[in-house]
């Protein structure tokens, strides 16, 4: 099925889900490179749309092409939310995003709009779907830099203190997924509670209609591959070099995201341009590989255990 088929199917499922939800909530979510920013700009032609970002990378401005961002044209004629809202070398939370999502939402449903999440961080999905309550902590930039050098010296030793200290956290995340193994500590350190108690899942806000793209793994690879190679035709060497000139240090977690990363070992003479583009799409396939992992459980409560007033609908893509 091509996207103009999915495009007449979803406009049919939200005019009968708004019909029935007047403030309702359109989510369209799954792994990267499926055509979740197509379809939601295909269907703006229907509807009085406004479109709230679940990427976390494109939360930083100046990050354009690395994080593959709608072009100015586009948000010009669509109203975007959660895009370039701080600078690469600033935190935003997943609390501050829930915050400001809650915000933003009835923003728009007050003027007659749909508000429609897109994306692909299934955190930020999460403070929607899940409606997390979460604990109100700052990041403590002078703690994680000790964790983070703690981990550096010692590889895996921050999941292991996280297991003895949360160990229902820690069965969730890869002893390599360090900066959420340091969120998780920096809670624990900073409220002397444990993520899994202080991240209690409440009914949405609001009736959600969640809504899957899936593409066959080897579409999807095929796609970001494609996508990889016109980043780089499209400057993002020198997007990175622009950045770094304008003193955003490379260890910066916005600087550490895929794309950016690989791109300074290839500055730093530490990689060829070949192995720096078979790094990044490398690296995207296994980030497309986690997110169809999460988003499949998604579908699979949506089936055995759905969400008191959350619609779930599932296309897959030729």
């Amino acid at each position: 099925m091509e996207i103009a088929d999915i495009v007449q199917e979803a406009k049919q499922e939200i005019e009968i889900f708004r019909e029935k939800n007047p403030n309702g909530v359109v989510v369209i979510r799954w792994a990267t490179a499926t055509g979740k920013s197509k379809l939601s700009i295909e269907l703006s032609k229907y509807f009085d749309e406004e479109i709230i970002s679940a990427d976390s990378r494109q939360v930083f401005r100046y990050m354009n092409i690395g994080t593959d961002k709608v072009p100015d044209d586009i948000l010009a004629k669509i109203p975007h939310h959660q895009i370039n809202i701080v600078h690469p070398d600033e935190t935003y939370t997943s609390g501050q995003r829930k915050n400001d999502v809650y915000k933003i939402i009835p923003d728009i449903l007050a003027r007659k709009r749909l508000p429609m999440i897109v994306g692909g961080t299934w955190l930020y999905i999460d403070t929607v779907y899940k409606n997390f309550s979460m604990p109100d902590i700052p990041p403590d930039m002078k703690l994680r830099d000790e964790l983070f050098a703690k981990e550096d010296k010692e590889p895996w030793i921050l999941h292991k203190e996280l297991m003895k200290l949360d160990p229902e956290e820690a069965a969730k995340l890869h002893p390599k997924s360090t900066r959420y193994i340091v969120r998780a500590l920096e809670i624990f350190h900073k409220s002397w509670q444990t993520k899994t108690d202080t991240f209690i899942s409440q009914a949405p806000a609001w009736p959600l209609l969640m809504i899957g793209l899936r593409r066959e793994k080897e579409d999807t690879n095929k796609k970001i591959n494609a996508r990889v190679r016109e980043m780089l035709k499209w400057w993002l060497v020198e997007e990175v070099e622009w950045l770094l000139k304008k003193w955003y240090n490379k260890t910066l977690q916005s600087m550490q995201g895929i794309g950016y990363k690989e791109v300074i070992e290839f500055i730093e003479w530490r990689c060829s341009y070949k192995e720096m583009e078979s790094n990044i799409m490398i690296t995207t396939h296994q980030l497309a590989k986690k997110q169809r992992s999460r988003f499949r459980r998604y579908m699979a409560e949506g089936i055995q255990s759905p969400r008191e007033n959350v619609t779930y609908k599932v296309r897959k893509l030729s």
